[in-house]
């Protein structure tokens, strides 16, 4: 199986690139996803996490409050290195869990791993091909503004909390323009969905 990393950064367009490789054949698993299942209310992780930021960061149902953690995270560094110390060795565990599945049952297929902070957490070497999901900086400001209705101050931060799109292009071996009309990007990531399984 064909492990490829899809990377980008925050509104870059990843997850659009992501349901169209699905389309294509791909199997896809999603590191937010898994973030979200890491942190459930008594799990190791969120024991870990409201030991690590106190318990003003869940809500009334002992969920952890993303709005409100994210307020804290992104606006120091620190923080934001504690909570994915925390969270990543658990997603990565995870996915290797279900790529082992995966890789058994579909030897021939592409496995496509959604993962925002790959550079960030450095793991791009436990993959055979990284994506990268493209988008200018103005794009992504303002695609963040309108989708989580943030100011641009807000939406700054958030994108400076990781690494530059401009940079993580330059390390990819296939970089998908996410601001193309629909049916262009169709037939880019059709382009890209076949030549991993040339190489294959």
């Amino acid at each position: 199986m064909i492990k490829v990393a899809l990377t980008g950064g925050i509104a870059s367009g990843k997850s659009v690139v992501a349901r169209l490789m699905v389309r294509c054949g791909a199997y896809l698993i999603d590191a937010d996803t898994l973030a979200k299942e890491a942190v459930r209310p008594d799990s190791v992780v969120w024991r870990r996490i409201v030991r690590t930021f106190g318990r003003d960061i869940t809500n009334r149902r002992r969920e952890i409050d993303r709005e409100r953690l994210g307020k804290l995270i992104f606006s120091n560094s620190q923080k934001r290195q504690q909570l994915n110390a925390i969270i990543h060795p658990w997603v990565y565990a995870e996915y290797q869990r279900r790529a082992r599945i995966l890789a058994k049952d579909h030897p021939d297929g592409v496995l496509l791993f959604d993962v925002p902070l790959l550079f960030e957490t450095n793991v791009q070497q436990r993959f055979d091909h990284i994506i990268v999901a493209y988008v200018d900086k103005q794009t992504q400001i303002r695609r963040i503004m309108t989708r989580d209705n943030l100011r641009r101050s807000e939406a700054l931060e958030r994108i400076n909390a990781q690494l530059p799109l401009s940079q993580k292009r330059r390390d990819a071996e296939y970089v998908i323009d996410t601001r193309m009309p629909i049916a262009d990007l169709r037939r880019e990531v059709r382009a890209a969905y076949n030549a991993l399984q040339l190489i294959h």
